[in-house]
This record gives C-alpha cells, structure tokens and sequence, in this order.
C-alpha cells in the first residue's frame, strides 16, 4: 500500500497528545539523501496473535518541504521486508505532526515491527509511533 499525502491538507497538532496503551514508537533517522536509514525495531514481537497496522503517527523534525518516505516491515534482522510504504510532503515549517491511517494491513502473529525512513534531506530525525490493532 501507498499512500501520497501533502501535509497542508492535514489537520496540525500543536498541543502534546497522550498516546494510547496500543502505540508503539521511536525516533528514526534517514540516511544520505534519498537513501534509507536502518530498520528501526518497533515490537521484538507482536504476540502470539496476530495484529493489524491502525495509524502513524509522525513528528518531522527536519527541514520543512521535504519529501518523506516511511516503510514499515517485518522480518528478522538483515531480511525485512516492507509491508506499508507511505509517502508524506512535510511544507510549511518544522516539527509537523501528522496522523495517516493504515488501513488495517496484517502483521501475523510473533512478528518482528520495524520502521526505516528516507528523505530528501540527509540524517533527518523523526519521532515514529505505530497504533496496532487486535
């Protein structure tokens, strides 16, 4: 799934938010421009039964106007492999917030939760948090 989002179009949240017992999150950091960062891991393992991806929720606090993309897999360590790629435009100015739902992908049970970003910039830091549903 892929998802093409321009953030003036989103609704901006300028207060901190309390986050629900079922997100899981991080701060990641791209690689040189337009390259991917690592895989970051969210959850060593979802459980024993499987789940499903609800929403991100990112905080960019890079430059503004810079294009984004956000993968998020599953897998061990050296072979993950993508399941949601998300495109994002973060304009405006920095530290933009942004809330996209995922549409229920499936993420089977015991899996490793991981996340890599890249941008347009170089060594961009966002903070990551994945909503999982039973």
């Amino acid at each position: 799934m892929t998802t093409q989002v321009e953030d003036g179009k989103l609704p901006k949240f300028t207060n901190q938010v309390s986050l629900p017992d079922n997100v899981v999150g991080l701060s990641i950091v791209s690689g040189a421009a337009n390259t991917y960062g690592v895989w970051a891991v969210l959850s060593a393992d979802i459980g024993s039964l499987e789940k499903y991806l609800g929403s991100l929720i990112v905080a960019l606090s890079g430059a503004p106007a810079l294009r984004y993309q956000f993968e998020i897999g599953i897998g061990g360590s050296g072979s993950e492999v993508a399941i949601c790629s998300v495109n994002l435009i973060a304009s405006g100015s920095q530290n933009n917030m942004i809330l996209l739902d995922l549409g229920n992908i499936t993420v089977p049970a015991n899996s490793r939760l991981t996340i890599r970003t890249r941008d347009e910039g170089a060594a961009e830091t966002s903070d990551c948090h994945i909503t999982l549903r039973s």
